[in-house]
């Protein structure tokens, strides 16, 4: 594959790090099959206690090992110091990007009025269980619902121009990604200062994570927890039941709400307090706000794996609403800062 003379800016890609051994060598093997050649790789091991710094060096890799612990955002900031490109390109270190991530990243960014760019996780997924499967899709799902001009980032494959990133001094250290709201601040600060960032189909990654039943419930829980923090804090929590809030779209948002509702339908179902209709009316309705998605999912995987996915969704919407309950609580208690 040729690569047209007019694409000559040093890529900085910025892997952040820890105790990502199971992933690490994947991620940088795929880095460097790629059809652009004109990068750097900085991998940025985050207190790591397993072999990520020795994966990192066996692939011939900048690396820089941050003792404190400071989380990803720190990681990225510290990356993006030392780089030294025109493009700074992030990935999570447990994502596969294809020979053409690099190149669609410096394509989009040529134009002058993109400031950054976000790719899409691939419908490909290797781990098989549904519940993994259910995260992929719904994660590509929720993106391909999203307009071209989008106001987050997406840490785990995104670029971002050099004068950009260091105009709003680079990602929010504060925010630790247990939170699940650590990257996509930027992106909203991003807003605010008129930077334009876009979301790019074309750009697609494979993501490696492996998910059980508890490490879904837990990373959904922070993770609507850091959403709901974050819409407090932009004032945006009123505008989600209209528009979503950055990739959790409407529907879903609504679903959240109401299948407290019909799990309380069911029980009282189930312990004699209604008839079964009532709970089959509800069940009805839910499945009708997610339609679409279900309808996705059939397409993509069959009416098997569709009709298995219910629950799964189901799962994720409750344990999304107690995340939710918790981080609008904290950010209504948190001290407001100016996020003009």
């Amino acid at each position: 594959m040729e690569i047209s003379q007019q694409f000559t800016s040093l890529v900085s890609v910025i892997v952040p790090v820890k105790n990502g051994a199971g992933t690490l060598g994947r991620c940088l093997r795929s880095l460097k099959r790629s059809y652009y050649r004109n990068f750097e790789i900085i991998v940025v091991d985050d207190h790591s206690d397993d072999n990520t710094v020795e994966i990192a060096r066996v692939n011939n890799c900048t690396v820089i090992e941050v003792k404190n612990g400071n989380g990803a955002n720190n990681a990225r900031n510290v990356g993006a110091a030392v780089s030294k490109g025109d493009i700074l390109m992030f990935v999570d270190s447990d994502i596969v990007v294809g020979r053409e991530t690099i190149l669609g990243i410096v394509e989009s960014l040529e134009e002058s009025y993109v400031d950054a760019v976000v790719g899409i996780y691939t419908a490909k997924h290797r781990h098989e269980s549904f519940i993994s499967q259910y995260k992929n899709l719904w994660v590509r799902y929720s993106y391909l619902k999203s307009p071209p001009a989008i106001d987050w980032l997406f840490g785990a494959i995104s670029g971002i121009k050099r004068p950009s990133f260091e105009k709003l001094g680079g990602f929010n250290i504060e925010l630790l990604a247990r939170h699940g709201h650590d990257d996509i601040e930027l992106g909203k600060r991003f807003a605010r200062a008129n930077l334009n960032i876009i979301l790019n189909m074309d750009i697609e990654v494979e993501h490696l994570k492996n998910y059980t039943l508890p490490t879904f419930i837990k990373n959904e829980f922070h993770r609507s927890v850091g959403f709901a923090e974050l819409a407090i804090r932009f004032n945006e929590t009123t505008k989600s039941f209209r528009r979503g809030f950055v990739n959790v779209y409407p529907e879903f948002v609504l679903s959240t709400i109401y299948s407290i509702f019909l799990f309380g339908t069911i029980a009282a179902s189930v312990i004699g307090w209604l008839t079964d209709w009532y709970a089959f009316a509800a069940a009805g309705i839910y499945l009708i706000l997610n339609i679409r998605f279900l309808n996705y999912l059939e397409q993509v995987r069959g009416l098997f794996a569709m009709v298995v996915m219910i629950p799964c969704l189901f799962l994720d919407h409750i344990v999304c609403f107690a995340g939710s309950i918790v981080g609008t609580l904290k950010g209504l208690l948190k001290p407001r800062k100016n996020n003009g």
